[in-house]
């Protein structure tokens, strides 16, 4: 069985205790707070990591977006000092994660020297990292994703197709088993893009499940008319329920 993490719109908090009680009926494993997800998800406000919080119970996956803005990924001295704050906060708030990514101006690689910075801040509050899709923007995924693996981060989450780039997981198939088998176990391969009960089973077929580490993460196909549901979400976790291969 791929695990299912269900992506939350977390800008209101009682819209947030409603949609995280539905993925944690629905069987989610875990689930990522995005405020803002017209803006590609930003860092949620207390309010509502506190209240997704107390909607999962003491489930272990409750991971926050740290993301201070929209637009790209490389940010400035004080930008970098608000996600170390905001990251705090999200420890002070329960989370079991948080999921963020910062890459270099100009040549769009990951950000060492941030990336460290950051994720010495998650390790001190003993929370998981995940690197979000900004993986997808840097232009060499495999050299980014040995990086990832050296510094320590736990996931990294990818829909196999480029930042930008119109397309879904299934178009992303071919990169994504490829990201598998680099992985080699290392990292939780988180897949992302598009994914519903509609098409993830042909993903999961096209992908060497038995390589590695490998979880999938929905939004909108977890959704009933714009609503994160239980049904929505127990219809997702069943089309996901497959032998590993």
């Amino acid at each position: 069985m791929i695990p299912i993490e269900i992506c939350i719109e977390a800008s209101d908090s009682d819209a947030t205790t409603q949609a995280v009680s539905a993925a944690y009926q629905g069987g989610a494993a875990t689930v990522e707070l995005c405020a803002d997800m017209h803006l590609d998800g930003l860092t949620p406000t207390l309010a509502c990591l506190t209240a997704a919080r107390q909607a999962f119970h003491q489930r272990p996956g409750l991971m926050a977006m740290i993301r201070p803005r929209g637009g790209d990924f490389c940010y400035t001295p004080a930008e970098l000092a608000l996600m170390l704050a905001q990251i705090d906060m999200a420890a002070a708030a329960g989370a079991d994660g948080v999921v963020f990514g910062v890459l270099q101006a100009g040549d769009q690689r990951i950000d060492l020297d941030a990336s460290q910075r950051l994720l010495a801040a998650a390790q001190r509050h003993g929370l998981k990292t995940t690197m979000h899709r900004a993986f997808d923007a840097t232009p060499e995924p495999d050299a980014t994703l040995q990086a990832l693996i050296e510094l320590g981060f736990d996931r990294v989450l990818t829909s196999g197709v480029p930042w930008g780039v119109k397309g879904t997981a299934l178009d992303g198939a071919a990169r994504l088993a490829q990201t598998i088998r680099a992985a080699q176990n290392r990292i939780e391969v988180v897949l992302a893009g598009g994914i519903s009960p509609a098409n993830v089973g042909a993903l999961l077929a096209q992908l060497p499940l038995s390589c590695g580490r490998v979880a999938a993460h929905a939004y909108s196909g977890a959704q009933i008319a714009g609503h994160t549901t239980v049904e929505a979400v127990q219809v997702l976790v069943r089309a996901a329920s497959m032998d590993l291969r």
